[in-house]
């Protein structure tokens, strides 16, 4: 019997990533077999005891507090403007590295290698906009989906 796939489903299980038929598969094989099931009744309770657990969120007054300090906030745009440029910079460095064969290339005209250039900057450019703007977008949203 082939124990290591079953042992792996059983993660899956609790994500909810296994099809109706491997679900069915998986729950008649627990009844069959006492180790996958006890390895099973393990990954439920460590499952159930992490629903319990949570951090500890501070008051809106802490928050308000810390977010009224000049340094905090000045020390986050930093981080966003550093964590940008980087980003640019390194992304840009390893697609030059992608095309500097293509770049090295004699019969190549300049024209064209710059334009090659100018096309994997903006790419990384509208990269980073993007993502920085999706995490923007993401700590502001004000309806999120709740699970029932």
């Amino acid at each position: 019997m082939n124990h290591r796939k079953y042992q792996e489903w059983i993660s899956a299980y609790f994500d909810g990533e296994l099809t109706p038929e491997q679900k069915t598969e998986l729950e008649q094989h627990l009844q069959e077999c006492p180790e996958c099931r006890s390895e099973f009744e393990e990954v439920q309770r460590f499952e159930s005891l992490m629903a319990k657990v949570s951090l500890p969120q501070p008051s809106k007054e802490v928050w308000t507090m810390y977010w009224t300090s000049v340094y905090n906030r000045l020390e986050r745009k930093i981080g966003w403007l550093l964590l940008s440029l980087g980003s640019i910079i390194l992304l840009f460095f390893g697609a030059y590295n992608l095309v500097e064969e293509l770049i090295k290339d004699p019969h190549l005209p300049l024209l064209v290698k710059i334009g090659i250039l100018s096309f994997l900057g903006g790419v990384v450019v509208l990269l980073v906009s993007f993502l920085r703007e999706r995490l923007f977008l993401r700590k502001r949203e004000r309806y999120k989906e709740v699970e029932q």
